[in-house]
C-alpha cells in the first residue's frame, strides 16, 4: 500500500516536504507550485485530501475533510463556492491552476502551456452587476467562464464576452412626413412608405404605414419630418414627448442608431422579453439570431433573471447580449451557456 503524501497546513497554504511525494503529486495533475516542495492552496489541498491522496495536518493534529473545510472558511468565506467549481472541474477532467480566479487549460494540455479560459466562480445568491462582467472579461483579456453554483451545488457554466456583431443593411437619408399620434407614428406619404418597406422599418397596414416611437426618432435624425397636428415638431421636441411614454428611449435610441451602423436591423424584442431581436440579413428569409437588451452601467439584476434571459434566448435559437451604455460609450456582453 502506498504511504500517502502528508500535507502540512500553515495558513492558506499547505506543503508537501518530501520531494519525491511532492513530484509524484504535482506530476499527475499539476496541482500547486513544485519548486523541491510542493505549495498547494487550500482548494487543492481540499480536493487531495477528498480523493484519499494525501493526508492533511494543522497545526500538529490530523484534519479530516469536516475538519479542513471549518479551517478554510476562516482564510476564505466563499470557499464552498469556490471549491464546488474546481470540484466539479477537475472531474470533468480538466487541469486548473487556483490563482485569485482558476485557470483552466484545454483537454491535452498543461503548464507551461497558456491556459484556455479564466474561470470565476459565483453564487447563484450574488448579485449580477453588468459594470463587474464587463471588468471580469477585461481582466480575462476576453476567455471569462462563469461557473454559477446554485442552492443545490449544481453548477451552469457561462462564457461572457465583448460580443461584435456585423450585418447586410445599409443607411440611407429619408424624405417625407411621419405623423405622430401618441404613443406611435403613421406615414400616409407613399415615397416615404416605399423606401421604408424597402428597409423593412416599420409595419405596413395596407395604405398607411405603423411606426414605434423609435423607428421614427432613427427616421427623423435622417431627414423625414415628424409632425403633430398639422405642425413639424424638432426632434428635440419629439424626444421630450416620446421620452413621456418611453422613459429610457434616449439610451434605447443610442443603440438602435450604433446597431443600424453595423449593419443590423432592431426590431423589438417584447416577445421574447428584451428590448430588440436583431437581424443580420433578410429578415423574410432568416430568423434574428440576436436578442439585445439595454442597459446602464449600473444595471444589476439576480442571477436567476440572467438565467432565464440566457435560457429563453437559446430555447429561440437566438444569443442574448446585454448593452451596456456608459456615457457615450457602448459594450456589447454576450453570456452563453456551456458544457464544459
Amino acid at each position: 500500500m502506498v504511504k500517502l503524501a502528508k500535507v502540512v497546513v500553515k495558513g492558506d497554504i499547505g506543503i508537501i516536504e518530501g520531494q519525491k511525494e511532492a513530484s509524484r503529486i504535482y506530476n499527475k495533475g499539476c496541482y500547486g507550485e513544485f519548486d523541491g516542495k510542493l505549495k498547494l492552496s487550500l482548494i487543492e489541498t481540499c480536493y487531495l485530501l477528498e480523493k484519499g491522496r494525501v493526508d492533511v495536518e494543522i497545526d500538529g493534529r490530523a484534519a479530516d475533510i469536516k475538519k479542513f473545510m471549518e479551517y478554510a472558511l476562516h482564510y476564505m468565506p466563499d470557499f464552498e463556492i469556490r471549491y464546488l467549481v474546481y470540484r466539479d472541474l477537475r472531474e470533468r477532467g480538466y487541469i486548473l491552476k487556483v490563482k485569485k480566479d482558476f485557470l483552466l487549460y484545454e483537454r491535452g494540455k498543461r503548464p507551461p502551456a497558456p491556459p484556455g479560459f479564466v474561470v470565476k466562480a459565483v453564487s447563484e445568491r450574488a448579485r449580477f452587476r453588468i459594470k463587474d462582467i464587463d471588468e471580469f472579461i477585461e481582466g480575462a483579456r476576453g476567455k471569462l467562464i462563469l461557473g454559477i453554483v446554485d442552492e443545490e451545488g449544481d453548477i451552469t457554466y457561462y462564457i461572457a464576452k465583448h460580443f461584435v456583431m456585423n450585418g447586410v443593411f445599409i443607411e440611407r437619408d429619408y424624405e417625407g412626413r411621419i405623423h405622430l399620434l401618441n404613443d406611435r407614428c403613421v406615414v400616409w406619404d407613399e415615397n416615404l412608405m416605399e423606401m421604408l418597406k424597402g428597409d423593412f422599418i416599420g409595419k405596413s397596414f395596407g395604405k398607411y404605414m405603423q411606426l414605434s416611437l423609435m423607428e421614427a426618432a432613427y427616421v427623423a435624425g435622417r431627414g423625414a419630418s415628424v409632425m403633430k397636428n398639422g405642425r413639424k415638431m424638432s426632434i428635440k421636441r419629439f424626444l421630450q414627448h416620446a421620452k413621456k411614454i418611453q422613459p429610457d428611449i434616449e439610451e434605447r435610441l443610442a443603440v438602435y442608431e450604433n446597431l443600424r451602423k453595423k449593419g443590423l436591423l432592431p426590431k423589438t424584442g417584447f416577445k421574447f422579453g428584451s428590448h430588440f431581436r436583431v437581424y443580420d440579413k433578410n429578415p423574410e428569409e432568416s430568423h434574428a439570431p440576436y436578442l439585445v437588451h439595454v442597459v446602464r452601467e449600473s444595471y444589476e439584476a439576480t442571477w436567476a433573471e440572467i438565467s432565464r434571459a440566457v435560457r429563453l434566448a437559446h430555447s429561440v435559437k437566438k444569443e442574448m447580449v446585454f448593452s451596456m451604455i456608459n456615457g457615450e460609450e457602448i459594450k456589447y456582453i454576450r453570456l452563453k451557456r456551456i458544457t464544459p
